[in-house]
């Protein structure tokens, strides 16, 4: 057996709850699968079933300390369901980790959507406010791993400056690379402070210690006023393994997510305002969204198509 081959069980025996498990009970019938010969199933004999289970606990707090920096408010939400927690620990498995470690965050992003359809909340107004924080969360986890990707493959990053002469409002505009927008249900600050009661870095330690209240989620997902959180990804630390990504944020009233179904290259802010005002928008609707469109521009969130 190769090194490659011992390297691939091992990986499998930490990551797969199921298969550890049945080794720390009946070590050579969890390792039946992998055809072993005696002298190779001897290799893995000396094996400590608690020591085993203590480096996977272990591995997979790290693993967990590090996709809550990128879904702090989903996980402390997440926390404060049933069986919250031993869920985030369960998808730190083999299908995540098998994953390239550039998308491990989304892969795993992705299953927790999918298992927010599974828990129960307070009401399916809830669990629809909760789903869409944590598609915000997910949106951004998305930009970041494009614009890592990116990176990596060329080596740099140089980011569109937007030039705004005399001219911008008639020029044509469509959102820039990096950038997701979605409705969330307060400003995303406003719900990390709220829900996030440690730094970012030992959120996922706090959390695993002492869940968040069930009662106090439910009570600041009570609060309904709803943002479009235009968001972009930046670089802010350059590295050839992994490059840091922050993000740039701009939260708009609700009523703004209508207008990006215009934004796709083919209008001016010019020709959005002019069908605003076509509708009977008044004056000081039209400066708004004006200024709501040039602050977008400023900030690299959209550009010149």
């Amino acid at each position: 057996m190769s090194f490659e081959q011992q390297e691939q069980i091992l990986f499998d025996l930490l990551f797969d709850k199921d298969l550890r498990d049945q080794f720390c009970d009946d070590q050579e019938k969890a390792l039946n699968k992998y055809d072993l010969d005696d002298a190779e199933q001897n290799d893995f004999k000396s094996i400590r079933p608690e020591a085993l289970q203590l480096d996977a606990a272990m591995r997979a707090d790290l693993v967990l300390s590090h996709l809550c920096k990128s879904f702090p408010i989903s996980f402390s939400i997440t926390s404060s369901l049933a069986n919250g927690l031993d869920t985030l620990k369960q998808l730190v498995d083999t299908t995540t980790m098998r994953s390239r470690s550039i998308d491990r965050t989304t892969v795993f992003g992705n299953r927790l959507r999918e298992r927010y359809t599974k828990f129960i909340f307070a009401s399916e107004k809830e669990q629809a406010i909760a789903t869409a924080i944590l598609e915000v969360e997910l949106g951004m986890a998305w930009t970041s791993t494009s614009l890592k990707q990116v990176v990596l493959d060329d080596g740099q990053f140089s980011a569109v400056e937007t030039d705004l002469d005399k001219g911008w409002l008639k020029k044509p505009i469509k959102p820039a690379a990096y950038v997701s927008a979605a409705i969330i249900p307060q400003p995303y600050g406003q719900l990390k402070k709220a829900f996030c009661l440690v730094d970012d870095d030992c959120l996922w330690r706090q959390l695993n210690k002492t869940s968040f209240s069930t009662s106090a989620r439910q009570r600041i997902l009570q609060v309904e006023d709803p943002r479009l959180l235009v968001a972009r990804a930046t670089i802010s630390r350059m590295s050839k393994c992994e490059p840091a990504v922050d993000f740039k944020t701009v939260e708009l009233s609700e009523g703004f997510a209508s207008l990006f179904q215009h934004v796709n290259g083919s209008m001016s802010v010019v020709q959005i305002l002019a069908q605003l005002k076509q509708i009977g928008a008044p004056e000081h609707l039209l400066e708004g969204v004006k200024s709501a469109f040039r602050q977008l521009l400023d900030y690299g969130m959209l550009e010149f198509a």
